[in-house]
């Protein structure tokens, strides 16, 4: 049984764990080789003990299966204009992707902001990560700005893609599932 909940700081090895395998599979030929090899499980890990600490985000969600945790969602408020909140992650361990867990994420992220305050949404995707970008448009989210993200020595392409109707984002998830 999944169960979507707050994280806290105790969650913070357990996220870079799912962080760094998610990047792992993938990354590659996006972020450098080196980097998802050698440096990703480690960096992630003082990423999220620092972020966690500090509350770095204004919401952090932990998809957990029979107590495990296998996916994580994390968005912070302020960081593109026009939207309320931007979604900085949103992983799932590699080999639970296609059961409609990461839907399950979008809908409760929704609802999440909704609940405090919030109407709208973005996130950045790599133009290379096809499979994402589908899925974000698939959900009713409208690309509108492209930039340049020169994480990790790499220098790739970004779309931002953003809602504007959380309940009706909440409808495609929950559509999509049935």
């Amino acid at each position: 049984m999944s169960d979507i909940r707050d994280a806290c700081a105790a969650d913070a090895e357990s996220i870079a764990g799912l962080h760094a395998a998610s990047w792992q599979a993938t990354y590659r030929g996006i972020l450098p080789d080196v980097y998802l090899r050698d440096e990703v499980g480690p960096e992630r890990l003082a990423y999220w003990r620092a972020a966690m600490a500090h509350g770095d985000y204004a919401i952090v969600r932990v998809l957990s299966e029979d107590g495990k945790a296998i996916g994580f969602s994390a968005l912070k408020t302020g960081q593109d204009e026009g939207y309320d909140y931007t979604l900085e992650h949103l992983h799932l361990l590699p080999d639970t992707k296609g059961r409609g867990l990461g839907r399950a994420l979008m809908g409760d992220l929704a609802r999440q902001v909704m609940e405090a305050g919030g109407s709208s949404l973005c996130l950045w995707v790599f133009d290379d990560n096809e499979a994402a970008v589908r899925f974000y448009t698939r959900l009713g989210g409208v690309a509108d700005a492209h930039g340049t993200d020169k994480f990790a020595g790499g220098d790739a392409p970004d779309t931002r893609i953003g809602w504007h109707d959380l309940s009706g984002l909440v409808s495609s998830c929950e559509e999509a599932v049935r």
